[in-house]
């Protein structure tokens, strides 16, 4: 498990979420890797809910990751499923990421595009 990279991107997303987040809202993360080097992180966002990361056991794929998180885009058998760059999901008050392996999807400049759509999602369903 590189939990270097994971934390860097972590810590990167947060920073950049946090300035559109109310006072009092924090920003969970679980991360759940995936043995060849890809992670799904789930991000629970919450009043007065800690800035805290929980790293779970690494899964062999990320379809057998994704089977251990309750989210409604997937079904069936997941772990057969194959995945590629960071695909979202957003649910409630989650926003789930699947990312490959590739150290571009783990980048700074990858953490500041993908708060920028998330953003801008948001305000387009508030309109």
């Amino acid at each position: 498990m590189d939990k270097k990279k994971y934390q860097g991107y972590i810590n990167n997303f947060r920073r950049r979420l946090a300035q559109y987040l109310k006072p009092g809202f924090g920003l969970l993360c679980n991360v759940y890797p995936s043995d060849d080097g890809g992670a799904i992180l789930e991000f629970v966002i919450g009043v007065n809910a800690e800035n805290d990361d929980v790293y779970k056991e690494s899964s062999k794929t990320l379809g057998a990751a994704l089977s251990n998180i309750e989210q409604r885009a997937f079904g069936g058998n997941l772990e057969g499923f194959s995945f590629g760059g960071t695909n979202t999901i957003l649910e409630n008050n989650r926003i789930i990421y699947i990312k490959e392996a590739n150290p571009n999807e783990w980048s700074d400049s990858a953490a500041k595009k993908e708060v920028k759509v998330i953003i801008s999602n948001s305000q387009g369903a508030s309109k």
